[in-house]
């Protein structure tokens, strides 16, 4: 079973910059260079860490901020057609740090939940090795036929543990100059051009 791997913010849902501004709203000292760094390893981990270290403050009613920002954000068009058309060939799946009911209600918004065969957000689990090594015995799959499509060094690295490579994607929250500390198969900067690896990959 051939997997694409979706991450979602950043990926699908342009949401980098709206959730930076529901953290900075708490931390005005809060630097894009901070909030970027908490996606370097695991994003859950890294952000903890820093509240408990008192370096960062919590955010009130952070995902009710969060729904009401994502209702307004749009998929792409490109990237929906892209999408649309991978759900003819592949399995896709959704594996987020994100929780798996505002993920399901913006998809069911732009009308793509049809074409994800799973969600998993982090009220399934907050390791995404936990969540691809799922995803991979789920769909019997070995680790060479499945690609993760991903905006962060953190989820290039959660899933080399795993064994998949990862397809970069520069239009999130890391940028190409932090994506190529990493080693991807590619690295585009359309959803045109990510198709076309994607396609390649499977060759």
């Amino acid at each position: 079973m051939k997997l694409v791997i979706f991450d979602f913010d950043g990926v699908l849902a342009n949401t980098e910059e709206m959730a930076y501004q529901i953290h900075k709203a708490k931390n005005e000292n809060l630097t894009w260079k901070d909030f970027q760094y908490f996606s370097s390893g695991n994003f859950h981990e890294i952000y903890e860490k820093a509240v408990q270290e008192g370096k960062h403050i919590e955010p009130d009613n952070f995902y009710d901020n969060y729904k009401k920002g994502l209702e307004k954000i749009n998929i792409h068009d490109a990237l929906h057609k892209l999408v649309s058309s991978l759900a003819k060939n592949y399995k896709l799946v959704v594996v987020s740090s994100t929780s798996s009911v505002h993920i399901k209600n913006f998809l069911k918004k732009e009308t793509l939940l049809h074409c994800f065969s799973d969600i998993l957000g982090e009220d399934i689990h907050r390791s995404k090795v936990f969540k691809i090594e799922t995803i991979l015995k789920e769909y019997n799959s070995s680790p060479e036929e499945a690609i993760f499509i991903t905006d962060t060094t953190g989820d290039v690295i959660e899933a080399q543990k795993c064994g998949v490579q990862s397809i970069g994607v520069t239009w999130g929250l890391h940028d190409r100059e932090i994506l190529e500390r990493e080693k991807l198969f590619a690295l585009v900067d359309t959803p045109e051009e990510l198709g076309e690896k994607i396609e390649e990959f499977f060759r």
